[in-house]
């Protein structure tokens, strides 16, 4: 089974939001007595989750909410998800709602959705951030949390720029928030030079730092959830459809269990994958076609906790030669 490709780019930017709010809110000019309350609701009609959104109260009490939306190439289809949540936010609060998009690159930049039918027409106006145009104060220092962003911003991408933001970042006094820092660093890095090896062993000496990264360990927590869950849920249906197909209920039966089964294991060896390439690297899924030949669920149990603690990768090795 190919496991989906675990995204940490998206998680990247929302962990940002939630460890630096102040940072991001002073670069609409709110002013420094705002006061900031982090959400991130829920909101059906059907379900949908917004970036980040913090609801702000200024110092003369006025109360309301910020919707934060992240964007590496604009479109219109992000401006409607945006506008979308918005609306629903305001709906659910009945307090004002401003949408701010934030820009990491020019591509696809706008600041208005449109809706046109006919001869008539809307507009929703969002405030929008460009954030390369905050390239020179993220350098001096003054940003210095938003470091891993600049390599967003190089034209020709080179170490010198991945060295700044390591400057930038061993400047930051809470040890924690460094490690969060740097993998953040590192994935950013990862997704605009898309040279796996080459990065990974640019931060091979902070590999320690970033594998204490309180992100590192929602990713891998997170990734090793979602595959479960999915094999699981993928190998009930299988199973009962193989059952209704036999059309006895004992073949029903037999159908469920032995789906039952397979999703246990499609969904431990998904969950596997993504935690080996999370926590080490792409060179750690030559294991795959090992672990792939085992049919013990117990077995496969154990590898899948294993990752959570394991400190090498010779250590998921040696539970195989068990």
């Amino acid at each position: 089974m190919s496991a989906k490709r675990f995204n940490p780019y998206d998680r990247s930017l929302k962990v940002l939001a939630r460890l630096y709010p102040r940072i991001f809110l002073s670069l609409l000019n709110l002013g420094e007595g705002v006061v900031v309350a982090v959400e991130n609701p829920e909101i059906n009609l059907p379900e949908k989750r917004a970036d980040y959104v913090w609801r702000l109260t200024t110092e003369s009490g006025e109360e309301g909410y910020i919707a934060l939306e992240f964007q590496l190439a604009g479109g219109s289809e992000a401006l409607r998800r945006c506008f979308v949540k918005c609306a629903l936010v305001h709906e659910v609060s009945g307090l004002p709602v401003i949408g701010v998009i934030l820009y990491l690159t020019p591509k696809g930049l706008s600041d208005t959705y449109t809706m046109r039918f006919d001869e008539c027409s809307n507009w929703y106006h969002f405030e929008t951030i460009k954030l390369w145009e905050f390239r020179q104060e993220i350098e001096s220092g003054k940003r210095k949390e938003l470091a891993p962003f600049l390599i967003l911003f190089a034209d020709e991408p080179v170490k010198e720029v991945l060295d700044r933001e390591k400057t930038l970042i061993m400047q930051v006094e809470n040890e924690k928030e460094r490690a969060n820092l740097l993998s953040i660093a590192m994935t950013l890095a990862l997704h605009r030079l898309k040279e796996e090896e080459w990065v990974r062993e640019y931060f091979k000496e902070e590999m320690t730092m970033i594998k204490t990264a309180g992100i590192f360990e929602e990713w891998l927590e997170e990734s090793l959830e979602k595959g479960w869950k999915k094999g699981h849920q993928e190998g009930l249906q299988q199973g009962l459809q193989q059952g209704l197909q036999q059309g006895l209920q004992q073949g029903l039966q037999e159908g469920l269990q032995q789906g039952l089964q397979q999703g246990m294991r499609e969904g431990l060896l998904a969950a596997i994958s993504l935690g080996l390439e999370l926590k080490f690297g792409v060179e750690s899924l030559r294991l795959l076609a090992r672990i792939g030949a085992i049919d013990s669920i117990e077995k496969l149990m154990a590898i899948k906790e294993t990752i959570r603690v394991a400190k090498d990768l010779k250590e998921i090795e040696r539970l195989l030669q068990e």
